[in-house]
């Protein structure tokens, strides 16, 4: 009994200690291929036992917080609540699978589960609760010359290898391995390396075909301590010291200029936004400089139109007027000319209040990353910023640059180079501002694009379009990156099509779910 007990023990704990291991930013990948045996191995122990299945839920609840642990150090409470119910729903495949196996053989009831995982993964990129974090396909960020190919598949494709290997592993390991029973999950981990070789090339050949295409850019990170950038007695002062720090790196061929998210704090009308001192600071500095576009992170706001239809996320004045409030990208250029993005992909709890109607009592939880509180409007759309004879610009706010599909639209909109505008601070010196830096790197091989990020504290870069980072700055180092990046006009198939893997995996999971279902409701009436 003791030592069924330990093995259970050992069984549960190990995932969680082989996923931190593979995940960025440290450098073990391979041990995601294994990584899910433990809980296959957790399953069947617990068959008919007592409260087994919350040993598997324990598993799941340890992964999480091994690997997003930092987000307690921006609330304590609500980043439990976030990982508990984030453990809840990756359990749903596991349950899938036990039940397939009660009715399917061993090979289709892994294919169930293997469908409602990516399923699941879907499912967090599109609706209203977003945590696409636990992707699985994200743990090739750092050591991305394995995983070339996410031009075709996308980061899905990524979540379908761990998969299918977890399960070959699991199958051989339950048989004898003499007549080379091994060679199959070994070629499922080594072909897909191997065809990376290939896209790497073919896109070197791509990246390096026109060296004209260098466009200097500037890159600002002021290192503000984001729990007190929104102090009224420093509103402009911060933001004049960005423009100060920055006037020291510009120069005659200086193109671009990328302020960070929020970098901007003066709470702007967009109807009429020459009337604060920070649009007059920002145009004053373009109209010196005028052959630069400048992007900033912005906070703003804009009242609704008279007859004009009101979204739930309208908040209404003392007066009766309703308005919406903004994450908001802008562009100026030395012509006075503004154009905005309104951030789309918000992040639950803390910008948005998913299903109002269902939640609304969760909203003493809520994170707490300063600034404008309560949910925020967002844009239907993608917005790509046109910036004249330069290159069409992406203007990704932050947690927006988690989301494969999202990114694939701004490019199919025409983007050539991908910014990403962050505020990587609340969760102090951890792996959560770095795991966001190397999600990015998958973002520039599935588009086969530049990424250009300006964090306000985190880490500033240039991502190439291979995916790898080139120059960058460290944690809190407050400076000016000068990049000279290169654009690229080529739509990979992965920007055409988007998640497609995860649509048809979805399909194919409720599918099996309905087979199940029905199956199962045929032998309760034939009792």
């Amino acid at each position: 009994m003791r030592n069924k007990k330990l093995k259970l023990s050992l069984l549960t704990v190990l995932p969680a200690i082989l996923f931190w291991l593979a995940w960025p930013p440290r450098d073990l990948f391979f041990m995601s291929f294994v990584a899910f045996v433990p809980l296959f191995m957790l399953e069947k122990e617990t068959k008919g036992i007592k409260y087994g299945a919350w040993l598997i839920y324990l598993s799941l609840l340890l992964w999480n917080a091994a690997i997003s642990w930092w987000v307690w150090n921006a609330e304590a409470t609500s980043s439990v609540v976030m990982m508990t119910a984030n453990a809840a729903l990756m359990y749903l495949p596991w349950l899938g699978y036990r039940k397939a196996k009660k009715t399917l053989s061993q090979s289709r009831a892994f294919l169930v589960f293997i469908s409602l995982w990516l399923a699941y993964e879907y499912l967090h990129l599109n609706w209203q609760i977003t945590w696409p974090w636990f992707t699985l396909g994200n743990i090739f960020a750092k050591h991305n010359e394995v995983v070339q190919w996410y031009e075709i598949t996308g980061t899905m494709g990524g979540s379908l290898w761990v998969l299918m290997a977890n399960t070959l592993i699991y199958s051989t390991l339950n048989q004898d391995l003499k007549g080379g029973k091994w060679i199959k999950p070994a070629l499922v981990i080594i072909i897909p390396m191997v065809i990376s070789i290939p896209f790497y090339f073919m896109a070197y050949e791509d990246a390096t075909i026109d060296p004209n295409s260098e466009h200097e850019t500037l890159l600002v990170q002021p290192n503000v301590d984001p729990y007190l950038k929104f102090d009224e007695s420093t509103k402009m002062s911060n933001l004049k010291k960005m423009l100060a720090m920055t006037e020291k790196k510009v120069t005659p061929n200086t193109q671009f200029v990328i302020l960070p998210e929020t970098a901007v704090v003066e709470y702007i009308d967009e109807d009429h936004p020459f009337q604060y001192e920070s649009i007059q600071i920002l145009g004053k500095f373009v109209k010196d400089h005028p052959q630069i576009h400048l992007v900033t992170g912005i906070s703003t706001y804009n009242f609704y139109d008279k007859g004009e239809a009101i979204a739930e996320s309208a908040r209404k004045t003392e007066s009766g007027l309703y308005y919406e409030s903004y994450n908001t990208a802008l562009m100026i250029n030395g012509k006075g000319e503004i154009e905005t993005y309104h951030k789309s992909k918000l992040v639950p709890g803390a910008e948005k209040m998913p299903y109002p109607f269902l939640f609304s009592f969760l909203e003493y939880f809520a994170l707490d990353f300063g600034g404008i509180t309560g949910s925020l409007g967002t844009d239907p759309f993608p917005t790509v910023f046109g910036a004249e004879d330069k290159p069409d610009l992406a203007p990704l706010i932050c947690y927006e640059s988690v989301f494969p599909g999202h990114v694939a639209q701004f490019t199919r909109q025409g983007a050539e180079i991908l910014l990403v505008i962050t505020n990587d601070g609340w969760w102090k010196d951890t792996d959560g501002y770095k795991q966001h830096m190397y999600y990015g790197c998958l973002r520039a091989i599935e588009n086969r694009r530049e990424v250009l990020r300006s964090a306000n504290t985190g880490i500033t870069c240039r991502i190439n379009a291979l995916g790898q980072v080139q120059e960058r700055t460290e944690w809190w180092e407050p400076t000016v990156l000068k990049v000279n990046a290169l654009q690229h006009t080529k739509l990979t198939f992965y920007s055409q099509y988007g998640d497609y893997i995860g649509r048809l995996a979805s399909f194919i999971g409720v599918f099996f779910a309905l087979g199940m279902f029905v199956k199962g409701r045929s032998k309760i009436g034939n009792i």
